[in-house]
């Protein structure tokens, strides 16, 4: 019955509206196939996959749902665990069809995505005992080279080579003699035979002599790497070793921006919005460790889902994990230091990769590991009548540890409320000067110094710098450091020297302590 399943694969459409369906990447299904794969890499022995149901699982998914190469390559691995060798060919055969007769149709989408789908199961072929993959009754080899001339047609010399694996299937099945007499010195250890067979094809498989070979590496290691990660964190929440690794090798193939138009739009989908919304729920109901362990499975299949990275991350504090919140941090700053602006890009429907929340998270706390010395932040001690400490200085100390814990939005949120219940002028200047040293100290150096624009025009016209002389050298000082700390034109580099003779002009000492980091 599976085999007749399996033949009516490549033939029979979804729907009528659509023959390969849609992308089930994200389906719970799918992800419950991923779960019970990544058993593979677990370090206990009763852990290992029931290829009986991935079996089941991926011939639901593609008959009724989508035709996935990533779940037609699972098929065909289940199928040589379950059936043996003529499942096996049966799947092949299935593969090939639909590779020659519906590829444009096939999901993923991406040609590197399905390279790497079809080497997934290429590579364990490669790796299996010969004695496997040898039947009388289902010969491989021709159904193996016919998918071979399918997959050079659609991939050309990115195509996987599976001419090795057919020269060691015919000159094995050349050789009933030998095989059959080696069968009695095998069965009294038949452990230690398997596990060193198993080992030298893996390290044949790990040989690199081209491009094509270190991509393939690379994508075992992401395999690997998954339930490893996984064991990790399932043994000890917010493990350092699991958030390093996983983030490590999911942008380590990442070497330019997604492609993308006028709009910032790219190709890219997002993850799932019930999904999103579900992780949300789950967040505010406080299930904060096992809530990690889920959002890390999804940030390792969507390196774009910035989001993901702040969850994880609000997950890691709400644990009081300090040390892997800030893993977390330094490892998105130096993706975003590789590539600038990754953070204003959008998906194909326009949501876009960091809400935000998440870019007032990023400002904040993310770009600090990536940026160089921040200037000295101006000193500012004020106090009132009574000699105790300002206000409004109070005030921005309580925001600054709020932009740590909340982010630029809340914090500023803060000092607006202030600025509403200021009495008199005065104290609504201050507050606004609290406001953009909040600014300057989230690195949001564009937003402070617009508002210390407006401050200084403000001294200017009402003539209080010649008033409160002191006050009018603090705007100026923060003022520099903004256009010093900005990105560099003709236009800022002309009014940082601007207000440098300025400061010159009215306090030389102070542009010395500046020079000196005093």
């Amino acid at each position: 019955m599976q085999l007749q399943i399996i033949d009516a694969i490549a033939t029979t459409p979804i729907s009528e509206q659509s023959f390969a369906g849609e992308d089930v990447r994200y389906c719970t299904e799918y992800e419950d196939l991923e779960r019970e794969l990544a058993k593979a890499g677990s370090l206990h022995a009763n852990e290992q996959p029931d290829w009986q149901i991935i079996c089941d699982g991926s011939l639901e998914l593609l008959s009724k749902q989508s035709k996935d190469l990533r779940v037609a390559s699972w098929l065909s691995w289940s199928m040589l665990e379950t059936t043996g060798v003529g499942g096996l060919r049966c799947s092949l055969q299935m593969l090939s069809d639909l590779c020659d007769q519906q590829w444009t149709e096939l999901y993923p989408t991406k040609p590197r995505t399905r390279i790497a789908a079809l080497t997934w199961l290429i590579s364990r072929l490669e790796s299996a005992p010969t004695q496997q993959l040898l039947s009388d009754d289902f010969p491989l080899v021709s159904t193996l080279q016919e998918l071979q001339a399918t997959l050079t047609k659609r991939l050309d010399d990115q195509a996987p080579d599976l001419q090795p694996l057919c020269r060691r299937l015919e000159s094995a099945s050349k050789q009933p003699s030998q095989t059959e007499a080696a069968k009695p010195v095998v069965s009294p250890i038949p452990a230690p035979l398997g596990s060193n067979q198993s080992s030298t094809g893996n390290a044949e498989a790990m040989v690199i002599v081209s491009a094509k070979d270190a991509h393939k590496a690379l994508r075992q290691l992401q395999d690997y790497a998954r339930p490893l990660c996984n064991w990790w964190l399932a043994g000890s929440e917010c493990d350092l070793r699991a958030l390093r690794l996983s983030r490590t090798l999911l942008w380590l193939p990442i070497e330019t921006l997604p492609s993308h138009d006028a709009e910032q739009k790219t190709g890219l989908r997002n993850l799932p919005a019930d999904r999103i919304a579900a992780y949300n729920e789950r967040f505010n109901q406080g299930q904060h460790a096992a809530l990690l362990q889920d959002v890390e499975a999804s940030i390792a299949r969507a390196p774009f889902w910035l989001d993901g990275q702040y969850l994880a991350w609000q997950c890691c504090d709400a644990l009081g994990a300090e040390e892997a919140a800030e893993e977390i941090e330094r490892q998105l700053a130096l993706q975003l230091k590789r590539l600038p602006g990754l953070e204003k890009l959008r998906f194909f429907d326009g949501a876009p990769f960091a809400q935000a929340d998440t870019l007032d998270w990023i400002n904040s706390r993310v770009q600090q590991h990536a940026a160089g010395p921040k200037a000295s932040p101006v000193s500012f001690d004020r106090t009132d009548d009574t000699g105790a400490q300002a206000a409004w200085d109070a005030g921005l100390q309580s925001a600054i540890a709020l932009l740590r814990k909340e982010g630029l939005k809340v914090a500023v949120r803060e000092i607006t409320g202030q600025i509403q219940q200021a009495r008199g002028a005065r104290a609504e200047f201050y507050w606004r000067l609290a406001q953009a040293r909040l600014c300057f100290e989230a690195r949001q150096y564009e937003l402070a110094k617009a508002q210390l624009e407006s401050l200084y025009q403000q001294l200017q016209t009402t003539g209080l710098d010649k008033w409160e002389p002191d006050l009018n050298l603090d705007v100026l000082r923060l003022l520099h450091s903004c256009c010093d700390l900005m990105p560099q034109n003709p236009s800022t580099r002309e009014r940082k020297d601007e207000i440098y003779h300025r400061l010159c002009h009215l306090d030389l000492s102070v542009v010395l302590d500046q020079a000196l980091g005093a």
